[in-house]
């Protein structure tokens, strides 16, 4: 399952900013959206507590709309978190 966040944070890491926030991108923002949830949600999944954290930021900009800076920062948090490297800064 992680992996699937994992691909959806690398489509969203890619977007500029201005990208991320625009209606354009509300698929892939919902694709990731959904997933998260279900990591989440997972019993299974052992998650640490600061991974759950950041998940949990990212989930609540995803479902709340945030502005375009705090989906990025929420993106960078959660790709971090899990163990992506080497995501584009906007």
């Amino acid at each position: 399952m992680i992996d699937r966040v994992a691909s959806s944070l690398r489509e969203l890491a890619s977007l500029s900013a201005t990208e991320l926030a625009a209606d354009t991108s509300a698929r892939l923002r919902g694709d990731c959206a959904d997933a998260v949830r279900l990591e989440l949600d997972c019993p299974q999944q052992s998650l640490t507590p600061a991974q759950r954290a950041a998940l949990t930021r990212l989930s609540d900009a995803l479902e709340d709309g945030a502005s375009a800076r705090l989906l990025v920062e929420a993106v960078r948090s959660a790709s971090s978190a899990i163990g992506l490297q080497s995501l584009r800064r906007s």
